[in-house]
């Protein structure tokens, strides 16, 4: 490699993200466009490319960027900018100090302030931050350094979303829900970054005062950076919010909070604790903490939006207490249950709290909402609150307090669900077309298994391995073997051990095979060995075996038949060979194939076949069984008649 040049540098990666296309599309530019640029830095493994090459490259070859791909948009050329540039401080600067040291850059640039180089940031590589820094027009330079903070964000996983994601689908969430206050105070208590706080400021929020807290002193800089660079006055204190209420006079109009899930609680600090006036959380848990700390630094009047764990619906012991004193309190007007993967870091789907002291008189019932199908809540939320009209879609559920603070205090929107409308003519069709299926099942079926006669086997037949089979010229075998790439006709040919497993291959668009090699042909048989032998015949040809997936081609018909070879390959008598540790994988080449005269073959695929739609047969009598069952049931639930096909309307 040689030594990097004065400029930004790319990884693959980055030149993928900058033209709109894959990883793999970059590596095969690199192997087969002799004109594309040289490595200047990094090693064999992690290249390095000079930026400004890069984009020359692309300029010659245009056609090579994704048409109208989002990454044409200025913020984003402005962001690839900057990550080539920081390319320059990797083996010197943690990634995780990427974003302080360019916001902090950022704000010495635009208050006419210098930048020094410390002892592991040369003052080289910080000017060519600041000359890339001032080359971004100044409008676009907070959405730049948010791409880069977002960037790294994911690159980190679990442990960049600690301090809050630049762009998460919670934060934007929460912004949508602040983005209607108009003066007064806007407070959050776990803010982070400040994601949330400035995100709803650039949604249209105008508050007089926005307040956050935060317990990492790197990220509250960070906070104060972001809000600097957007002209934005915000109060960020360094503070431990659980440990010691950093401003107890503080009264909000708004609180929004996305705090970190069950953090453990000091238990000597929480028995004089004036916000606690509800409960004393477990040690174990300090969600309900959290909601507390809200109410307590709610205005008059004040709404408090909270995300927690769904777990704070349902624990019980010291958390169920505390659910029903918010509850019969009056200060629970909503609950939202959210989507999976509303955070790049954890699949754990949150629930939204929507926190305000009711009026006496208005304290009877609270909203609640399963929104866990809905697949954009965070763009939905802020309109089923201001309109329950427009929840028509969503299940929802407006239940009295009296019923909810019964018990353990369940507030699981699904707990609640049963209480809304049953179309009972729904119920019906799900009744008669069960009836009809497990009618057709219980008369195909006993027709089936009375055919099932054993075939006649000639003695015990010759023994062959699958590597026996291939010297001698009767088979041949290929591994999966990967697409080509850049030919979209192979996307949608691709099959994977989850497709032999299911015996479900996609049909396909009929294709030359013998110009694509990969490629089957009809007749071949594909398997899979992890675990057990799985296999398939590919009447048709044209797919694309990947993955695990293994390829069998006969070459003498005269001695093999193609079904009886997929029927025979899983055979249990091959899983002795199964070996591994945390995955097992019986060797293909192992495989032992029992050799009767072909017209035999035919005869035990025939059975075996009969067999497996026998299978298939009561399977659906199964299922049609429990779904019969189920019609029944919730028409006793409803009151629902299912003696007439014609019913129509609805039942509660």
């Amino acid at each position: 490699m040689t030594t990097p040049t004065h400029e930004g540098l790319l990884s693959p990666s980055d030149i993928a993200d900058l033209a709109g296309v894959s990883r793999a599309a970059v590596s095969n530019w690199r192997k087969r466009m002799s004109d594309f640029p040289q490595p200047t830095g990094g090693s064999a493994s992690k290249p390095l490319f000079a930026a400004s090459e890069i984009a020359e490259w692309l300029a010659t070859h245009p056609e090579k960027r994704k048409p109208e791909s989002p990454t044409d948009s200025p913020a984003k050329v402005w962001e690839s900018r900057l990550w080539g540039v920081a390319n320059l401080f990797r083996g010197h600067v943690d990634v995780h100090d990427f974003g302080e040291l360019f916001l902090r850059t950022a704000v010495e640039l635009i208050n006419g302030r210098p930048s020094f180089a410390s002892r592991n940031v040369s003052q080289r590589s910080l000017d060519e931050l600041r000359n890339a820094l001032e080359s971004i027009p100044r409008a676009d330079l907070p959405a730049a350094i948010d791409g880069l903070l977002e960037r790294t964000s994911r690159a980190l996983g679990k442990a960049g979303g600690e301090t809050g994601f630049v762009g998460s689908r919670t934060s934007t969430l929460l912004a949508s829900l602040a983005a209607t206050i108009d003066g007064g105070t806007l407070y959050d208590p776990a803010c982070g970054v400040g994601v949330a706080l400035l995100q709803a400021r650039d949604m249209g929020a105008s508050p007089d005062r926005i307040v956050g807290h935060e317990i990492n002193e790197t990220a509250a800089e960070i906070a104060l950076g972001r809000a600097a660079l957007r002209g934005v006055d915000i109060e960020v204190r360094i503070a431990d919010v659980l440990r010691n209420d950093p401003d107890p006079d503080l009264r909000a109009d708004m609180v929004i909070a996305e705090p970190p899930y069950g953090l453990r609680v000091d238990p000597e600090t929480t028995l004089l604790d004036p916000r606690l006036r509800f409960g004393i959380p477990p040690r174990s848990s300090g969600d309900s903490y959290w909601l507390q700390h809200v109410v307590a630094h709610l205005a008059p009047g004040g709404v408090g939006y909270v995300l927690t764990a769904p777990g704070t619906l349902f624990r019980g012991g010291a958390e169920a207490k505390i659910r029903r004193n918010l509850l019969l309190g009056g200060w629970v007007r909503a609950v939202v249950a959210l989507t999976g993967k509303m955070l790049p870091q954890t699949s754990i789907a949150p629930v939204l709290w929507v926190l305000s002291e009711s009026e006496p008189s208005a304290r009877g019932s609270v909203l609640l909402v399963d929104a866990s199908k809905v697949e954009a809540p965070e763009t939905d939320v802020a309109r089923w609150l201001a309109d329950e009209a427009s929840l028509i879609d969503v299940p929802h559920a407006r239940v009295p307090v009296d019923e909810l603070a019964a018990g353990n205090a369940d507030l699981s929107p699904a707990r609640w669900m049963l209480a809304e409308e049953v179309d009972s003519a729904r119920l019906v069709e799900d009744f008669d077309r069960a009836s009809d299926l497990l009618l057709q099942a219980s008369t195909d079926l006993p027709a089936t298994v009375r055919h099932l006669e054993p075939p006649h086997i000639p003695g015990e037949p010759p023994v062959l391995t699958v590597a026996a089979l291939v010297e001698a010229g009767a088979i041949e075998i290929a591994p999966a073997r990967p697409p080509r790439q850049g030919d979209p006709e192979f996307e949608d040919r691709r099959v994977d051990a989850t497709a032999v497993r299911t015996r479900n291959l996609v049909p396909v668009t009929p294709i030359a095979t013998g110009e694509h090699g990969a490629l089957t042909q009809a007749g071949d048989v594909l398997l899979t060995t992890v675990d057990k032998v799985r296999a398939i015949v590919d009447d048709d040809g044209g797919h694309l075996p990947v993955g695990s997936i293994s390829r069998i081609r006969i070459v003498d018909h005269t001695k093999l038949d193609p079904n009886y070879l997929a029927d025979v390959l899983a055979g249990d008598w091959n899983s002795r060979f199964a070996a591994g540790t945390a995955i097992q994988r019986i060797p293909v080449r192992e495989i032992e194939i029992p050799i009767p005269p072909l017209a035999e073959q035919r005869a035990i695929h025939a059975i075996i076949n009969k067999a497996r739609e026998a299978k298939r047969l009561a399977k659906q009598a199964s299922e049609a069984a429990d779904s019969l069952a189920t019609a029944i049931l919730n028409a006793v639930r409803h009151g629902a008649s299912l003696t007439s096909n014609t019913t129509e309307g609805t039942t509660r």
